[in-house]
């Protein structure tokens, strides 16, 4: 049987990063000692990390009409993203502005005037032609309408649906009936469910009609509700550089293990795995595993297994 296609749908924007001392006070003027570019959001981030799964993706997003969209274009099409449905659109592409602290710490901004922009009518032509099993993959950057009429379309075509509620900026409640894997880190799961403690976070998600939960904890690895059991997996001990970007690394490396066959469990494993590797490195989407570090976890998860 074929692997699932991953359909990610989501914002994509120019990363510009700073690195810091520290972060700066209100009014504060600091001097960076490092500073690169590069493309991200978390769409494009999740949809990068997917392909490097070793899954077909396929990814719906808005870019401005000026070089950055089409250089982000010509990147997803590098990393074996279908850019097909990556509209232009008369608004510039959108931006995030990284500050990154010696310890991986990170701060970010962001604009959302492209994302703001899409529309169910950007989104339906790619969705008529996903198939039921297939991972649809979205985030918190688009509007609530157009977020829950993605997932309601998708769960009616039998596709499996995660979403990375990140960045949280309106009532999500409607939203999880329609979400298969509800992905949020421990202060988004305490944002949305007002748990002090993951895994009451976690459950509550599911008492909410989430079908299951994931919270990620960072360097303590991440966990799983499902019905009324929790499996917590840990992360390996790393000394972290740059912590951007690691969750869009667990959800799409976790969407394409899905989309491999993968059990919840194992699939988390890998995606664990993955982040883990991320931060040991500085940047967004530079610092992304590898396809073949990625096929790595994959084969030891496996081999752990047998």
């Amino acid at each position: 049987m074929p692997d699932a296609r991953v359909v990610v749908i989501g914002n994509c924007t120019l990363d510009l990063a700073f690195n810091l001392p520290r972060f700066p006070e209100p009014g504060e003027t600091l001097l960076a000692t490092g500073a690169s570019q590069d493309i991200g959001g978390k769409g494009a981030n999740q949809a990068v990390a997917a392909a490097r799964g070793g899954v077909a993706v396929s990814f719906c997003s808005a870019a401005g009409r000026d070089v950055h969209g089409t250089a982000i274009r010509q990147r997803l099409e590098g990393e074996g993203v279908c850019p097909d449905h990556v509209a232009e659109v008369d608004t510039p592409t959108d931006m995030s502005i990284i500050h990154v602290t010696p310890e991986g710490q990170n701060a970010i901004v962001s604009t959302h005037a492209a994302a703001a922009s899409m529309d169910m009518a950007m989104v339906r032509p790619l969705l008529r032609g996903a198939a039921a099993g297939d991972i649809m993959l979205m985030q918190g950057n688009l509007s609530h309408d157009l977020t829950r009429a993605c997932l309601k379309d998708g769960r009616q075509r039998g596709m499996t649906t995660v979403l990375n509620p990140a960045p949280i900026h309106y009532c999500l409640k409607d939203l999880w009936p329609f979400v298969d894997y509800a992905v949020p880190n421990e202060v988004e799961a305490e944002q949305l469910t007002h748990c002090a403690e993951a895994e009451a976070g976690a459950r509550r998600l599911l008492d909410l009609g989430a079908r299951q939960a994931i919270v990620t904890l960072g360097a303590s690895g991440a966990l799983l509700a499902r019905g009324g059991r929790i499996v917590a997996i840990e992360a390996e001990s790393v000394d972290a550089v740059d912590t951007t970007g690691a969750g869009d690394v667990f959800c799409g490396v976790f969407a394409a293990a899905l989309g491999r066959g993968l059990d919840a469990t194992r699939a988390l494993r890998v995606a664990t795995g993955a982040a883990t590797l991320s931060v040991t490195r500085p940047g967004t989407q530079r610092a992304f595993p590898r396809r073949s570090e990625i096929e790595r976890l994959f084969r030891r998860v496996e081999a752990e297994d047998e």
